[in-house]
């Protein structure tokens, strides 16, 4: 009976961490498609519970574009700006 319970407990685990992950997964999806629209060329965006990260081609950004993304970010996650990194690569 308490093993029983205690592999039913462990298999809602894994089940919880799987749609965790699949969630976050879709997230960063959206995001990376939605920043592309904005008219970025490439995004790649990581995320953990507390932050995200998007790591986006460009030389630089401009302060309009860092504001443009982050609004995307924070819509779209409900994370607060402090929680947003985004990081422009060449």
């Amino acid at each position: 009976p308490m093993d029983a319970f205690l592999e039913k407990n462990e298999a809602q685990k894994a089940e919880d961490d799987k749609l965790a992950l699949t969630s976050a997964m879709d997230t960063e999806l959206v995001l990376e498609g939605l920043i592309k629209a904005a008219g970025f060329e490439d995004a790649v965006v990581t995320s953990s519970t507390e932050n995200v990260n998007i790591i986006i081609k460009s030389a630089s950004l401009t302060s309009e574009q860092v504001a443009k993304v982050l609004e995307i970010v924070t819509a779209e996650t409900g994370k607060t700006a402090s929680n947003v990194r985004i990081i422009p690569v060449e």
